[in-house]
């Protein structure tokens, strides 16, 4: 795999940790840095993951220096390139671009970069991605522009129907992803503690949730919902065909013949 397409994480730890990072900050950058990746991965692979990272080096010396490696997971062409050009357009607009060019970027993949930002100045004294022999900085500066990118333009309440997929339970984030077969490609939903239960039920299934739906601004769909009620639907396999409807209701037209019925019923269309 080419060195070209390797990707360095560096923190720094704060001043009164003689510059050592914390584990819970250290986990935290990592695994914002890997969610980043892997949307961007799927992202090149019609939604499906084709790469996993290996950790090739790391250095504790502060600060601390990760190197990620990328390589091709089995069946799956190496697509370490083009992750790489996702990268760089996207840090290139939050470098540079305007608040309409970044209102178009997909809204988890922004959450993820405030994820690596927002410890910056406060677990840690600083942090960056260097790729392509670019530096990016994660500074409260880039905070910034992704707060504004992701401000709410508009709220309403509505329903949206989607596969729902990628709950997140962990330290009560009650978050998961519905994938709608119109619209926007998928939507986060954040639920209350009473719907934990109706959530965990509903995984893998296609749903209807009901609640607040958020719209960024200039955006023609939401991008995440405020739920309060999930409605899942039955599995195909379970719902019934027209033989199952054979017979279910004897008396529906009543004294009439079923030629009747239909003729009254085609004439209240009129």
């Amino acid at each position: 795999m080419a060195d070209d397409d390797r990707i360095t994480l560096i923190i720094e730890g704060l001043p009164e940790d003689d510059g050592e990072v914390r584990l819970g900050a250290f986990m935290n950058q990592l695994q914002n840095l890997n969610a980043t990746i892997s949307k961007l991965d799927r992202e090149n692979n019609d939604g499906k993951p084709a790469t996993y990272y290996r950790i090739v080096e790391l250095s504790y010396k502060s600060p601390v220096r990760v190197v990620l490696e990328p390589h091709s997971l089995p069946k799956h062409s190496y697509i370490g390139p083009a992750i790489l050009d996702s990268l760089v357009r996207l840090t290139t607009a939050l470098e540079d671009g305007t608040e309409d060019e970044l209102h178009h970027v997909d809204a988890d993949l922004l959450e993820d970069i405030r994820g690596l930002t927002r410890p910056v100045g406060k677990s840690v004294k600083s942090a960056a991605l260097v790729f392509r022999d670019k530096t990016f900085e994660l500074s409260e500066k880039i905070t910034g522009k992704v707060d504004v990118a992701l401000a709410v333009d508009e709220e309403c309440e509505g329903s949206i129907i989607g596969m729902l997929e990628q709950i997140n339970l962990h330290h009560d984030a009650n978050v998961f992803h519905i994938y709608p077969e119109i619209g926007p490609r998928k939507l986060r939903c954040y639920f209350p503690a009473k719907l934990h239960d109706d959530a965990i039920f509903a995984v893998g299934k296609r749903v209807e949730v009901f609640g607040i739906l958020s719209y960024r601004t200039g955006a023609s769909f939401p991008h995440q919902v405020w739920i309060t009620s999930i409605e899942p639907f039955p599995p195909e396999i379970d719902l019934p065909d027209w033989e199952d409807l054979r017979g279910r209701a004897p008396d529906i037209t009543g004294d009439l013949s079923s030629e009747a019925f239909v003729r009254e019923l085609r004439s209240g269309w009129r």
